[in-house]
């Protein structure tokens, strides 16, 4: 089980990446070092999606993109009540949805 979020720091320009390339956005190359990405990041936009993929339990779906203090952005799901631009929210680890009998891991979002 993971517990923290990571990314992905260049070597050779320090850019950060997430998720993983397999080059370097900004200088091509192909040497990565892990880097923790916090415990916190703050909701830049969110959508309300209800024509769900298959596996995913709860309606409505809440996507959102999310900024951590070093700049890195992600997209995943989100948890909660009261879903506002510019919250503080938490990755957290845990069941996104069961696709067949399996089931998918990956962080959410949660205040």
């Amino acid at each position: 089980m993971q517990e923290r979020m990571t990314g992905f720091r260049c070597k050779g320009c320090s850019r950060l990446h997430y998720p993983r390339h397999a080059r370097c956005l900004s200088c091509k190359g192909t040497d990565f070092e892990e880097v923790e990405l916090g415990n916190e990041c703050k909701l830049l936009t969110y959508t309300k999606l209800y024509a769900l993929p298959e596996g995913i339990e709860m309606s409505p779906l809440l996507l959102g993109i999310v900024e951590f203090p070093n700049g890195v952005r992600a997209l995943g799901q989100l948890t909660g009540d009261d879903i506002k631009v510019g919250l503080r929210l938490r990755p957290r680890w845990g069941k996104l949805r069961t696709l067949g009998e399996k089931d998918i891991y990956g962080f959410r979002f949660e205040q």
